[in-house]
């Protein structure tokens, strides 16, 4: 058996395994896995009744530290009035870092 058929796949799969490496270490959420995140804890504080969320990520500083994050908001209809939410969610988790209720104008 040849050396060179041993060494060229070896390093092709060295150069494979670095490149999906990588991807898998900075993975993002889809959007709507992200959405389904936020709703959950929403729901903990009553039904919802709409949602949407931004599919780009954007920069976001929160406390002091710089984050990819989806944006979106949430509503839910209490005693028959709408109120509604909107969040910046964290683009890797999921986790919600900051949200606030909208003012009726």
């Amino acid at each position: 058996m040849k050396w060179y058929k041993l060494v060229v796949p070896a390093t092709v799969g060295i150069a494979v395994g670095t490149i999906v490496g990588k991807k898998v270490k900075d993975h993002w959420l889809v959007p709507e896995v992200a959405l389904n995140r936020v709703k959950e804890e929403f729901k903990q504080s009553g039904p919802i009744s709409g949602s949407w969320i931004l599919m780009d990520k954007k920069a976001y500083d929160h406390n002091g530290q710089s984050f990819k994050v989806y944006e979106g908001g949430v509503s839910r209809t209490i005693d028959g009035k709408t109120e509604q939410y909107q969040f910046v969610a964290d683009a890797t988790s999921g986790q919600i870092l900051d949200s606030y209720k909208l003012v009726e104008s």
